[in-house]
């Protein structure tokens, strides 16, 4: 089963950076309510954090210092969005979850089930990951394998990323940062 605990988190703050305020970023129609622009600090945008926190002079304050309990928090939304301590896979779970990170949860589970349907599986593709895409995800990581998942999984990844419209803007970026996470689950994969 998946465990947060097991997610390299590392490797996600090393790619999020810090303060954002980049206006073709679909968060800029959101930002903090000081006139800074900003909308994004370490991959959590402002509307994100005040769903959790608020934004009270001392919510925003807070936004800005952005602890890694804080962080941590937000995350989490996303891990449970996937339903990842449900995935039979640790490297699994954390790939899907690291796509919600990016995509939101009801994009990347939209993404999972169009992929899980594309191995053969007749699911509903509705942007909610329930017990019947779960046990379709489950039953095809033990009948082809981690491994087999995995590479499919990034494949779809990336060519969902090359589809998108802003990719023009961001895409260079989003696809170094998934291949750094690549890397990352080959040496899982390979026990290194």
């Amino acid at each position: 089963m998946g465990n947060i605990n097991n997610a390299n988190i590392d490797y996600i703050l090393r790619w999020e950076g810090g303060l954002s305020k980049h206006p073709n970023d679909s968060a800029s129609s959101d930002c903090v309510p000081d006139g800074s622009g900003v909308h994004t600090n370490k991959g959590v945008t402002f509307r994100s954090f005040k769903a959790q926190f608020g934004d009270s002079p001392e919510a925003i304050k807070r936004f800005y210092e952005m602890s890694k309990e804080d962080w941590m928090q937000i995350y989490r939304l996303y891990w449970e969005g996937i339903k990842a301590d449900d995935i039979e896979s640790d490297l699994i779970a954390e790939f899907w979850a690291d796509f919600a990170w990016g995509s939101g949860v009801y994009g990347a589970a939209k993404q999972l089930q169009k992929f899980i349907v594309s191995e053969g599986f007749s699911i509903a593709v509705d942007g909610k990951v329930g017990k019947n895409t779960l046990s379709a995800l489950n039953r095809l990581i033990v009948m082809k394998g981690e491994d087999y998942i995995y590479l499919k999984s990034y494949d779809h990844r990336v060519n969902f990323l090359r589809g998108l419209e802003s990719f023009k803007h961001f895409g260079r970026g989003w696809i170094s940062r998934l291949k750094d996470f690549h890397n990352y689950a080959l040496t899982k994969i390979n026990g290194v």
